[in-house]
């Protein structure tokens, strides 16, 4: 008899998931337990989800933007090879670094795109609730699309 009373226990891993559980429904009942409320959880994963979706629409933005820049300059270039048109660059380069110089020092340099991509951000992010989760989630989204 004491052999079935023995089997009749639960394993302890068992027990401790059991008791886990009553703990968590005992702290769902009780809002002082609970460090955040629900309402942050839906802020921060709006802001995740806007900021994924940013990020990739603007690394699809940025390729397709590249891919037309290429092809006018190959095109201008064939026509300049065949002797069809005459450019510029010197004046073209100074026509398309005055708007890109964002530190105006006259020079496009890193400092130029890490100027451009903060103020990008921010105005992606203004009013915002989670500045923060939608940050690392454009990077994600940009950096997987």
């Amino acid at each position: 008899m004491a052999d079935k009373a023995q089997n009749n226990t639960a394993p302890p891993a068992v027990t401790q998931t059991a008791a886990a559980a009553q703990s968590l429904v005992a702290s769902s009942t009780n809002p002082s337990a609970i460090s955040t409320d629900p309402a942050k959880y839906s802020e921060i994963g709006m802001a995740t989800v806007f900021g994924a979706c940013s990020g990739f629409a603007a690394k699809k933005l940025a390729k397709t933007g590249g891919l037309i820049v290429g092809l006018g300059f190959m095109s201008i270039q064939a026509l300049v090879y065949a002797d069809i048109l005459k450019i510029n660059w010197p004046r073209v380069e100074s026509i398309i670094i005055g708007p890109l110089d964002l530190d105006k020092d006259g020079k496009l340099t890193t400092k130029d795109v890490q100027v451009g991509t903060a103020r990008f951000i921010h105005v992606l992010t203004t009013d915002m609730p989670s500045a923060a989760g939608f940050s690392a989630a454009f990077l994600m989204g940009f950096r997987y699309g």
